[in-house]
């Protein structure tokens, strides 16, 4: 008892700091669209400053396994029985290397969502528009955090029969959000940016999604599907959902550490 209370201290610290460095970081990377009046310059300069310090978001996995796998010490002594309850099959044990300040449940999240398409710039106006469907194409509704697929596929390979034996096998992990009662997962919202802060992004932009946990906080489930002549391969499929209430939706550029938006917000 005396080590798990030694541990939560230590993790509520770091919360602590991490929480302090995101409030830092919000304040000194005012919105492009706020300060309309700011010169090129000046928004080119805050850019540099700022491309030292990337954005990081919380690890899927790592919230993921911290509900499946770890107590949680809230008001409420029966959250943890309700979270366990709601996992249908049995997970995989924690990896050992699990960060428990990113696993903490007791401080809002953020989770970084790349978005390589849906965003669109008119220089003559000076109009970045947002358009993104966050969710997976083959499993619509919610949005999509991570997905993994490990093994060969083999169609156009192997036929059904011979797929398994010849090591035709696929994993795939799937880990997305669902925020509220509605499913909503095209993010939208209008920027009024410099050519100067736009190219300082050099094209890398991410969706980051401000948000805490919810009940019924987690559902794990698995399919499996054998080999069929029209997909000769083995699929086993894991699918983990959170849920969360979404606070604040940013556009940032990740890796220079350039917020170009707070105000986007969701859509169906």
């Amino acid at each position: 008892m005396a080590d798990l209370k030694t541990m939560l201290v230590r993790s509520n610290v770091a919360c602590a700091l991490v929480c302090m460095s995101l409030l830092a970081h919000a304040e000194t990377s005012a919105d492009p669209a706020a300060v309309p009046n700011a010169t090129e310059p000046e928004i080119s300069a805050s850019a540099d400053v700022l491309s030292t310090r990337p954005f990081v978001g919380d690890d899927p996995v790592a919230i993921r396994d911290a509900l499946a796998g770890q107590s949680l010490n809230t008001n409420s002594p029966s959250l943890s029985d309700r979270i366990r309850k709601l996992i249908h099959v049995p997970v995989p044990k924690a990896p050992s290397g699990l960060d428990s300040t990113k696993a903490s449940l007791g401080r809002d999240l953020a989770f970084v969502v790349p978005a390589p398409y849906g965003i669109r710039y008119q220089s003559k106006t000076h109009l970045l528009t947002v358009d993104i469907d966050l969710s997976d194409d083959n499993n619509p509704g919610a949005i999509l955090l991570k997905k993994t697929i490990t093994g060969q596929r083999g169609r156009g390979l192997v036929v059904a029969p011979e797929a398994k034996a010849k090591g035709y096998i696929q994993h795939i992990d799937l880990i997305e959000l669902k925020s509220g009662e509605r499913s909503k997962t095209r993010v939208h919202g209008r920027v009024t940016l410099s050519q100067t802060a736009f190219h300082e992004a050099n094209g890398d932009f991410a969706i980051v999604l401000m948000c805490s946990m919810a009940p019924p906080y987690l559902t794990d489930r698995r399919e499996h599907s054998d080999p069929t002549n029209d997909e000769p391969t083995d699929i086993t499929k894991r699918t983990s959902t959170l849920y969360t209430n979404i606070h604040a939706i940013w556009l940032v550029s990740p890796q220079r550490g350039i917020v170009l938006s707070k105000k986007l917000h969701l859509s169906k």
